[in-house]
């Protein structure tokens, strides 16, 4: 069944259910409480794991953690498996809601949001439940942490605009074809005021979030893991259930730029790992590039702060 169908049914399953009522507990929420509740667990047994591939919970689920950490991760399974459960069962449960209802609805259809709209109303109870049980209902509450994007459902739909362009104007390989021209172009040598590999990239619908790491290594810090929970309920948001993603990670100027370029690059990949395995985002909507310190967001400061960042970027609908 064709994934931006399930996107218009989705949606308009939400919507029928009314935003004020309860809403279920979104990743965002959970890993944020495992983190804490095994941060220090985390510390002592699996300083060395990192989140994408599950291995921070196959990590902990083999250490003689603490209670409460043993009840996170036990909420963590359980959310996991409910959400794969309900999103294998969807096209089944909610195909007579989606045949009757948006059946002439396809990628790029300009009456997309028509039809969310009109079907409000007239979805099915079953369907409904599927849908809230797949997470689809889940509010995007606020990244913690300094530096941290707040989103919103807005954004999400602004997100949205120029997309149909955007697979023709930029790739994880053209991006990194111009990284390595521009690390062996001596006009490009110095930090300061370097220009930008390209004036596209930033032109493009993106969201921008900070995501820590381990000194010099593509761990995710555990006081990161709200923020890629939170990136993984706005991936199945309604709205975007139906677009392919890019994930370019930057880093400041400081230390060698081949390094800083190959570490962008481990680190965009280890974000979208996490996303995959524990979160289930399906590898095909999702592409990685690192471009290290060549497309440097404060061009006159090239050690700031807010060089260090991970744009998440629609580049199109699913194929």
């Amino acid at each position: 069944m064709p994934r931006i169908l399930i996107a218009a049914l989705t949606a308009a399953a939400l919507l029928a259910a009314g935003q004020a009522g309860a809403q279920t507990v979104g990743y965002a929420e959970a890993i944020d409480q495992l983190g804490r509740a095994c941060g220090k667990d985390i510390a002592k047994f699996c300083k060395q794991a990192n989140l994408g591939g599950g291995r921070i919970q196959q990590c902990l689920g083999a250490a003689n953690v603490s209670p409460g950490c043993s009840a996170s991760l036990v909420a963590m399974k359980a959310l996991l498996q409910k959400r794969a459960a309900a999103r294998a069962a969807l096209p089944r449960v909610c195909a007579s809601d989606i045949g009757r209802l948006c059946s002439g609805v396809v990628a790029g259809d300009g009456n997309l949001m028509e039809c969310f709209y009109k079907a409000k109303r007239n979805i099915s109870a079953a369907c409904q439940q599927t849908v809230a049980d797949a997470g689809y209902e889940v509010g995007l509450a606020p990244a913690s942490g300094s530096g941290s994007v707040q989103l919103s459902s807005a954004k999400l739909v602004e997100s949205l605009q120029g997309v149909e362009t955007a697979a023709n104007v930029v790739s994880a390989a053209r991006l990194r074809q111009l990284a390595e021209q521009s690390i062996s172009d001596p006009a490009r040598t110095a930090r300061v005021n370097r220009p930008p590999l390209t004036g596209d990239l930033e032109k493009l619908a993106q969201l921008t979030v900070a995501v820590q790491f381990d000194l010099n290594s593509a761990r995710i810090r555990p006081d990161s893991f709200r923020t890629l929970g939170l990136m993984a309920d706005s991936l199945y948001h309604p709205y975007l259930q139906g677009y392919r993603f890019l994930i370019v990670g930057h880093t400041d100027a400081r230390g060698d730029r081949r390094y800083n370029l190959k570490l962008s690059q481990e680190r965009a990949e280890a974000i979208r790992a996490a996303l995959a395995n524990p979160f289930g985002i399906s590898p095909g909507r999702i592409e990685a590039v690192g471009l290290g310190e060549e497309q440097l967001l404060n061009s006159q400061n090239p050690e700031a702060a807010e060089n260090r960042r991970v744009q998440l970027i629609n580049i199109g609908p699913v194929k």
